[in-house]
């Protein structure tokens, strides 16, 4: 059995890495102290998209979208 790996590519990664660094900012800044638990899990949220897109652009290994199992099967 084959197993494919697709994760993002490092230039979508930069940009997912980016935007969650914004919108951590704006939830820390700005949702955590005038929405009260709506600005709370926006922020864990927002900082687990920017961990995710980090580990992605910072490691070689990096972190899979999704993974395939392709069965080969022999023909006669």
């Amino acid at each position: 059995m084959k197993r494919l790996v697709v994760k993002p590519s490092r230039p979508v990664a930069f940009m997912g890495f980016i935007g969650g660094f914004c919108l951590s900012l704006f939830g820390i800044l700005y949702a955590m102290p005038n929405l009260g638990l709506f600005g709370i899990i926006w922020s864990v949220l927002a900082l687990l998209v920017t961990l995710y897109y980090a580990i992605n652009l910072f490691t070689k290994k990096g972190l899979p979208l999704y993974k395939i199992d392709q069965n080969k099967k022999k023909s006669k």
